[in-house]
């Protein structure tokens, strides 16, 4: 039984990870607690270890600073760790399509930051131009609420934050991630289907999340 577990676990993450040598050393650890004695607790250590290590870890995200857009972010739904690995795949071929639909208005790798203050107010650069905003860190360390002001419409977002190889992610509810995709096309002068194109993608999959792949500026 503790055999099958691990070939599942290694069948899931080997396509999806980058780093042969740190998968490696970690799927060594669950092969290790597998193949000892003892209750069970040292296998279950060990593939917690792998599921953090590859759906993002408990370390609440530092916001303040400088962040840059790196593409889209996308969360299926699903709370169940091993189901998220093995919807990685499925994640990052919906990422592909939203990233080439939102190029096509100009949001691109670079071309979006925010920038946050310890204050709670933030700017969002979008095409070299600012918006601004306040924030806040909710509670349980892992949500984030955005509060744009008047040229934004008020808008607001409510999103889950999490560490990421690139620097963290922050994932909204699709229609409101949507909404905020419309605003920032009006507000900056450009108009496009690519929104409603993108609301269709976000339709064919329950409980979807899209939002920002973001790093910080050193």
């Amino acid at each position: 039984m503790k055999r099958t577990i691990l070939t599942i676990i290694a069948a899931a993450l080997l396509p999806l990870c980058a780093s042969a040598q740190s998968l490696g050393s970690l799927l060594g650890k669950v092969a290790d607690a597998a193949s000892g004695n003892g209750n069970g607790s040292g296998l279950l250590n060990s593939l917690t270890e792998v599921v953090y290590s590859y759906t993002g870890n408990l370390t609440a995200v530092q916001l303040p600073g400088s962040w840059t857009y790196e593409g889209s972010a996308i969360s299926l739904g699903s709370d169940n760790a091993l189901s998220n690995i093995a919807g990685t795949a499925a994640s990052a071929t919906v990422e592909k399509k939203v990233d080439e639909y939102l190029a096509k208005v100009g949001i691109t790798k670079g071309a979006l930051g925010f920038t946050f203050n310890e204050d709670l107010s933030f700017v969002c650069t979008v095409k070299s131009i600012p918006v601004s905003g306040t924030w806040r860190m909710l509670e349980d360390g892992k949500t984030v609420q955005l509060q744009f002001g008047k040229n934004m419409k008020y808008l607001s977002l409510t999103g889950d934050l999490k560490n990421s190889a690139a620097g963290c992610e922050m994932l909204f509810e699709g229609k409101k991630f949507l909404g905020f995709v419309k605003t920032v096309l009006s507000y900056v002068g450009k108009q496009s289907g690519t929104a409603a194109t993108v609301a269709s993608l976000a339709e064919s999959y329950n409980d979807m999340k899209i939002g920002f792949e973001l790093s910080k500026v050193k």
